[in-house]
């Protein structure tokens, strides 16, 4: 890393539906002239993360890139261990690997096995990885997994590459104060930030550790334009979807923070309708608690305030399709005091 970064990230996961590839690795370029910390790619039923990761590392100078996330059940940690070691080795020491427990619909409908002890399964897979970077031959007995005999035959560049944890609710916002290097929500109300953090440093110290060791990585959806009110309209969706199933921890850890009525009304809609329903039933209030939305001003403001809060890192949805609609949205939210 030639430079310090600045305390933004891109993601490129709201319009990959709306984009060609090349198109999103110009993005990503754009992202690491311009300076920002890093850029995650997410990984569900579409592309596979990792392929997508070593092309955005190969095509970029400086820039951090995080699988954001990979699942703890489709790979074994060894597998996630080593593919992250030589993403980083390749790198130069760029690659963050991004994990989380993931939902039963994609676990068991996408990938046919069975969605159990989600919380253990990431612990271990974590001490594992760690272990597997260390190097280290000794025997690891887990509830889950026993690896004994067999140790990593590169040297690895870093010993401890960076895992962001997706964590929502309380048990896993501990785990990751135990076992991570930082924190990477999404669609989290705004709010819920400063109460993970907090969270986070409690659980990091009580197992002696140093809470700051943790980055705190503030997902935020992006829109950018005059019409407040339509840009909302375009957020619900994503709302819709991830908040409606019952068994949702995006809306779990949504109804904790305030917006019990808000997320009560998109799951009886969803349930009654599908994700159409649920959309006409998401609230303003709880779309607009996960965005950074309105006009380019106002969105430089909002990234300048977030960034005095809880958030070591925003990391902002890629805001258009291509590069000459995403320049002038990039380069607009940084902040005068960074420029």
């Amino acid at each position: 890393m030639t430079a310090k970064r600045l305390p933004i990230g891109l993601n490129l996961g709201l319009w990959d539906r709306m984009t060609s590839w090349d198109d999103a690795v110009d993005i990503a370029r754009l992202a690491d002239e311009l300076g920002y910390h890093s850029v995650s790619i997410p990984e569900s039923f579409g592309r596979d993360g990792f392929t997508l990761c070593d092309r955005l590392l190969a095509a970029t100078e400086n820039i951090h890139v995080c699988l954001g996330l990979a699942n703890v059940f489709s790979r074994s940690p060894a597998v996630l261990a080593q593919t992250a070691a030589t993403l980083d080795e390749l790198s130069g020491g760029r690659f963050i690997l991004g994990l989380g427990s993931s939902t039963p619909n994609l676990v068991e409908g996408w990938h046919g096995l069975k969605f159990s002890q989600p919380l253990q399964r990431t612990r271990e897979t974590i001490e594992i990885c760690h272990r597997i970077w260390d190097q280290d031959r000794s025997p690891y007995e887990g509830e889950i997994f026993k690896v004994e005999g067999v140790k990593l035959s590169f040297e690895p560049v870093r010993k401890r590459i960076p895992i962001w944890h997706g964590a929502l609710l309380e048990k896993s916002l501990r785990l990751c104060g135990e076992k991570s290097d930082g924190w990477i929500p999404n669609l989290l109300p705004v709010e819920g930030l400063a109460a993970g953090a907090e969270a986070i440093d409690q659980a990091a110290t009580g197992v002696g550790r140093d809470g700051s060791e943790v980055s705190i990585v503030g997902g935020m959806q992006l829109l950018v334009g005059e019409d407040t009110n339509a840009l909302l309209q375009m957020l619900k969706f994503g709302v819709a979807v991830y908040y409606g199933p019952a068994t949702s921890p995006y809306a779990k850890a949504a109804a904790g923070l305030g917006y019990a009525d808000d997320v009560a009304a998109v799951q009886a809609a969803y349930a009654e309708g599908g994700s159409k329903a649920a959309i006409a039933a998401t609230s303003d209030r709880l779309a607009q608690s996960v965005a950074i939305v309105g006009p380019i001003t106002d969105c430089q403001n909002r990234v300048t305030e977030l960034l005095q809060g809880a958030a070591d890192v925003i990391n902002v949805t890629m805001p258009g399709p291509n590069r000459a609609a995403c320049e002038p949205i990039l380069e607009g939210i940084i902040p005068d005091r960074l420029r």
